[in-house]
């Protein structure tokens, strides 16, 4: 059926208020829904409206955000068509066989779901002083600009907000590609600026030195190696797609709306890079 306000992609890749349903749980600050990474039916607590709905909304069974499950999202709906058992969930990527994901975090929701599949792979950063392949405190550290890992040798990569905090981030792009099967993906998300031509570079290293070339931001991070969190080195924008293509990459940028799923807001906006 047609769709009569929209009949067509329009960009930017905005929904305006969201279905009835979105709007009466933003409203009610709590809801129900299937969550895409436990599995389970459950409630959601503390649904904040605006750019902060990306980061609230936990599921009271396994603490996952709305970034998580858009994330979990795209992961099905990429690995699917590879498997012939159901997969309604993370949780069911241990049916995945010959499988290797690689997820650049080691803990939280979406690591405790995938961390009991086979093939399952995960890291930090801890620093300039150790080498990639690494063990720090019983976890192994990578640096995405310079990843241990084979050539051709993952199916999958997730990274959630991650590549923003990288100084090079498409030299570690270049590491993703390097590494990735063919046909294999990169399922991430980074803040992005719709309407910008040109990334917001706001921090490099010259010499071995960090020059800021705006004022600095920072987010939390849990193994941050600075106190007040881990620096903003870019807030990407249309440049980044050029540049992916450029590397080897078919990306796929999708706008996901939810809420049975507790998928919601405006900026529930997802990559997939694709190694041609």
């Amino acid at each position: 059926m047609k769709n009569k306000v929209n009949p067509f992609l329009r960009y930017p890749l905005y929904i305006g208020d969201g279905p009835i349903l979105e709007r009466l749980m933003v409203r009610l600050r709590r809801g129900y829904h299937k969550c895409l990474v436990c599995g389970e039916w459950a409630h959601l607590d503390n649904i904040q409206g605006g750019d902060a709905l990306r980061e609230t909304a936990h599921c009271r069974k396994c603490n996952s955000t709305n970034r998580q499950r858009q994330m979990a999202y795209t992961a099905l709906h990429s690995v699917r068509p590879l498997s012939r058992l159901p997969i309604q969930s993370l949780k069911d990527f241990t049916k995945l066989r010959n499988f290797v994901v690689y997820n650049t975090e080691a803990a939280g929701p979406v690591h405790d779901a995938l961390s009991k599949m086979d093939g399952y792979l995960c890291s930090y950063y801890y620093g300039d002083e150790y080498k990639s392949g690494e063990t720090v405190n019983g976890i192994m550290h990578q640096d995405l600009q310079d990843l241990s890992f084979k050539d051709n040798s993952i199916d999958l990569v997730l990274s959630s907000d991650v590549f923003e905090h990288v100084a090079d981030p498409y030299l570690a792009h270049r590491e993703v590609h390097r590494v990735l099967k063919k046909n294999g993906k990169h399922i991430f998300t980074v803040p992005f600026h719709q309407l910008d031509y040109a990334d917001d570079q706001r921090a490099v290293i010259e010499d071995g030195k960090l020059v800021y070339l705006k004022d600095p931001i920072f987010h939390g991070d849990p193994v941050s190696l600075r106190p007040e969190g881990a620096l903003v080195f870019n807030i990407f924008s249309l440049e980044m797609l050029v540049k992916l293509s450029a590397i080897g990459f078919r990306t796929n940028m999708f706008l996901l709306r939810l809420p049975k799923h507790g998928i919601m807001g405006h900026n529930a906006i997802v990559f997939e890079a694709i190694k041609l």
